[in-house]
């Protein structure tokens, strides 16, 4: 921390000195000094990349620090910026008032800020291990990932997170990029609309707009790449305005610098470019007209050096694209363009988001889920009766459900700035005003964003730069109509009051109630919750203690930061293979667990093959985070695991198999990878196929971690994985893969054990089964005064349990603990489809009966378990007997005995030696309602198995 202070305040103060130099303006200097900050930490990263000292903490300080005092001294020789003070200043009033409403929003920003530790989802997943990874590795080569985005994208905002990690303070140091980006954008939206000749006061109003609008003010407390980016742009704006004006080389370099940086952040930048473009154009048109080409082309020549500045910060990214890849940016994330185009999509996209800038707003004066639902099927029934899900990549919700960075949209004032924009674009098209490039780039970048992409809920964060762009058109379009309508004067007045009452209502009940980070329990006094979800504890255990980890994911969309704050001054890598010097973290998709299915377009399946009296250290089984679809399952490898002694914990080998999405020829070229298996530990593994025909072929021998290739291209059962030991042949583990067909929805949880189809647990907080339950109260406990843990009770005479269909069962297996506490005696019997298997006369307090059971299922349809509570008689049920055995019963029809005496007899000389079920009489007994309850349960667990 002491050393990222230390870096910090010293770029801040060379900066300084150095922004002196550049421009007179005391705003001018404050978004100089970032900007040259922003500045010299990518040209470091992109230096000691090259060297690969990229993650070296003393390296980054010297080298950072040489760039600063080299670009002072450069500056040196540049002449003193002189300017004239500004010709009017901001009303005292409102001056006074947009202080009084904004230090508060501060506060509170930098109070988030300083709380929460980074969890917006796409920080979590690649902005952030991004940055750990090259720091890791050293350099900005592209590594090893599920995930496209941590390679491909523009990375000047990460570099900007990297410069904090590096010297590992707190996580939360992280926010204030975008704190400190934020108030930028505020000054930037309020220089741009002086030097678009706004007078102060509608400046500095656009500016508060600008900084109060909820999707602006949730990114302000976030760790998202939009802000920063929008914040670069705009910067340019201002110097390219302030060229525009004086022509000065300073200025133009200043917003290519900028420019470079923005671009270099976010690919949503290129968006800008058809509106750009035809700026460019009408410029040309005009000094065509008024024979002024000359003029045109000496401007043009005046920019290559600021274009030469923005394309060495911008293009590094894809540089590094082009010369790994051979393409500048990965085609895998198509599916969200309008491909191929349609006129229809293009009308369905702009539609759906321009509804929601206009209505969403409303849902944010009440904080009842059940009316955001109502507003939602009200907009889609209203708008979209006719909604067409191709032209779209996410559920359509006008309303979003919860409120964080990812959904909010402007408040108010962002429909209004837009409406403002295009009477702008009307109003003064004929004048070559800087207001009307601002209102052509951002209504451009809705028109082109609009026309390439399909819709999706979490895309309206991508609108931050245009509506920072187009902020100071509110502003020009107020001035104007206050010039132009005197008696609207009062109109104005009040309106722009009430619109700035909505703003600050809209943001305080964001801050206070977000989703993510709420302000509310800070406010309140109270312990804020946790930022982010609990860990399993040996996960947390060994992560912490490791100075090196490498993480080998088959995800493609994890949150893989949470794992990488355990522990201080870590480096991370992200290699595809073992590295033996590092500790290797395995994550897998556990949602196809120990399974090759037929049906999920999966690009892998691991299992790990355990291995009696392993002697040196193999994979260690961490942990799961999620359930159902989401879940991923860890494993670990200790570095150099050959010279460390097994603990019962870590004898286990992973075998993963990695092949293509679908058939055909899905397996013909199947990567075979072993981790966990050493060489001292004398043996090996045999990777096998067993064919559907019944034949089987080996695919791969393993003595030690490694890889292989194999090639399968029949129709197979399942995988095989046998474990021998060398010197004896012995078998020491052994483990299967089935190849089959998921029935399960994808909210069912996948079992460790690949013959189970499922494995239900009802005596949980939150049971998540497919199994329906009924006759059951609710969770209650742990009761330690009695020594009694969670139990549920039956509160009906008849629990049943009732299993779905499904193709693969053969099998059902029944665990139970049951007491009858509050009876003396207690008959139970269970049943399974309607037939008694075992009956129980039990009691007592204190007392548990435990049992399992096996049931032979029928395939393909419904079965039920039934606990009955009965009054068990003396004597045997001889007629169920004969309803059991259609055998015995025949044979006593047959013979003219009476049924009764027919059984007795068969049981006693035929049944009892052939072990036939002979059940006592019974009847079902209800209890009166004042009467004790029947009995509880500490576990219940029912487990679908499956043969192949």
């Amino acid at each position: 921390m002491t050393l990222y202070l230390a870096h910090s305040a010293v770029l801040v103060v060379l900066s300084t000195v150095t922004a002196r130099r550049l421009v007179a303006s005391w705003l001018d200097r404050a978004l100089t000094v970032l900007l040259l900050l922003w500045g010299n930490i990518v040209a470091t990263a992109l230096l000691l990349s090259s060297c690969h000292r990229l993650g070296d903490p003393a390296w980054y300080f010297r080298t950072s620090l040489l760039i600063a005092i080299a670009t002072w001294i450069a500056m040196r020789w540049v002449a003193p910026a002189r300017e004239s003070p500004d010709s009017d200043r901001p009303s005292p009033r409102l001056l006074f008032a947009s202080a009084i409403t904004l230090l508060p929003l501060i506060w509170v920003t930098v109070r988030v800020a300083a709380t929460y530790a980074p969890n917006n989802f796409d920080s979590l997943t690649y902005h952030l291990p991004r940055a750990m990874y090259y720091l890791g590795q050293g350099n900005l080569a592209h590594f090893d990932t599920g995930n496209p985005r941590q390679i491909y994208f523009p990375l000047n905002y990460n570099l900007l997170q990297l410069f904090t990690l590096i010297y590992g303070p707190p996580l939360q140091a992280l926010t204030f990029i975008n704190v400190l980006t934020w108030l930028a954008s505020g000054i930037a939206v309020y220089r741009i609309g002086r030097l678009a000749g706004l007078g102060a006061n509608a400046s500095l109003g656009s500016a508060w707009f600008a900084l109060t609008a909820t999707q602006t003010l949730g990114q302000a407390s976030s760790t998202t790449n939009d802000l920063p980016t929008a914040a670069a742009l705009l910067v340019a704006l201002v110097f390219f305005l302030r060229w525009c004006d004086q022509r000065q080389t300073r200025h133009a370099i200043l917003a290519g610098l900028a420019a470079g940086l923005g671009a270099g952040s976010k690919l949503t930048v290129v968006f800008f470019a058809p509106a750009a473009g035809l700026i460019a154009l009408v410029a040309l048109w005009r000094h065509a007209r008024s024979r002024a080409l000359p003029a045109f082309a000496r401007g043009v020549q005046a920019w290559w050096l600021p274009a030469a500045t923005a394309a060495v910060f911008a293009a590094p990214f894809a540089l590094i694209n082009l010369a790994t890849k051979g393409e500048w940016i990965t085609k895998t994330y198509d599916f969200t363009l309008n491909r191929p185009w349609s006129l229809a999509c293009v009308w369905q996209t702009s539609r759906a988001f321009l509804v929601q800038l206009f209505l969403e707003p409303l849902h944010r004066f009440t904080f009842d889920l059940t009316v955001t639902s109502e507003l939602n099927a009200w907009g889609v029934r209203t708008f979209f009766p006719h909604w067409n899900d191709a032209y779209a990549f996410s559920e359509l919700y006008l309303f979003p459900p919860d409120l964080n960075e990812d959904h909010v949209f402007f408040g108010f004032a962002g429909p209004i700035t837009l409406l403002a924009a295009v009477f702008c674009l009307v109003r003064f098209r004929r004048s070559p005003r800087a207001i009307v490039w601002c209102a052509a780039l951002g209504l451009g970048w809705f028109a082109t964003y609009f026309w390439l992409n399909k819709w999706s809920l979490y895309n309206q964060r991508y609108f931050v730069p245009a509506m920072l762009v187009l902020s100071p058109c509110l502003g020009a379009a107020l001035e104007s109509v206050w010039s132009d309508r005197e008696r609207w004067r009062g109109w104005i007045r009040n309106g722009v009051a009430v619109l700035a009452g909505l703003a600050l209502w809209l943001a305080a009940v964001y801050l206070f109630h977000n989703t993510s980070r709420p302000y509310a329990p800070l406010w309140a006094g109270e312990p804020p919750p946790p930022a982010w979800p609990a860990l399993p504890p040996l996960m947390v255990q060994r992560l912490a203690a490791e100075p090196v980890v490498n993480v080998q994911s088959t995800a493609g969309n994890e949150r893989i930061f949470l794992l990488m704050g355990q522990g201080r001054h870590q480096r991370f890598t992200s290699f595809h293979h073992t590295t033996p010097e590092a500790y290797n973290l395995f994550s897998e998709w556990g949602f196809v667990r120990k399974v090759a299915y037929t049906n999920i377009e999966q690009l892998s399946s691991c299992t790990v093959v355990p291995f009696a009296g392993k002697p040196t250290a193999g994979i260690e089984y961490l942990g799961t985070i999620g359930q159902g679809q989401p879940a991923l399952d860890y494993y670990g490898l200790t570095a150099h695991p050959e010279t460390k002694p097994a603990s019962d914990s870590n004898r286990q080998v992973l075998v993963e198999l990695h092949y293509g999405p679908r058939e055909p020829n899905r397996y013909a070229n199947l990567q075979i990878k072993v981790a966990g298996l050493n060489a001292p530990d004398h043996a090996r593994l045999t990777v096998g196929v067993e064919y559907d025909d019944g034949t089987a072929a080996e695919l791969a021998r393993f003595d030690s971690t490694g890889e292989a290739r194999a090639t399968v291209t029949r129709g197979f059962k399942r995988f095989t994985f046998r474990l021998h030991d060398t010197g004896t042949g012995t078998l020491v583990g052994s483990m299967d893969m089935p190849h089959l067909a998921r029935e399960e929805s994808a909210d069912v949880e996948t079992p460790f054990d690949p013959y189970k189809i499922a494995s239900d647990q009802f005596i949980v907080s939150a049971p998540q089964t497919r199994a329906a339950l009924t006759g059951l109260g609710p969770l209650e406990g742990p009761f330690p005064q009695w020594d009694l843990p969670a139990i549920r009770w039956a509160k009906t005479p008849v629990v049943q349990i009732t299993v779905p269909p499904h193709s693969q069962r053969s099998t059902i297996d029944l665990s139970f603990e049951l007491c009858a506490q509050t009876r003396e005696s207690v008959g139970i019997e269970v049943a399974f489809n309607g037939r008694t298997i075992k009956q129980y006369r039990w009691g007592g307090a204190g007392r548990w009966l435990i049992q399992d059971l096996h049931f032979q299922a029928i395939p393909g349809t419904t079965n039920t378990i039934e606990f009955r509570n009965v009054s068990l008689g003396r004597e045997p049920d001889w007629l169920d007997y004969l309803d059991r055995y259609p055998d015995v019963k025949a044979y006593v029809q047959s013979q003219g005995i009476p049924p009764e005496q027919g059984a007795r007899e068969h049981w006693e000389n035929f049944g009892q030696k052939e072990g036939r079920e002979l059940f006592l009489q019974r009847r079902l007994e209800t209890l009166p309602a004042d009467a004790p309850l029947y009995y509880m349960f500490r576990n219940l667990r029912v487990d679908a198995l499956r043969s192949l």
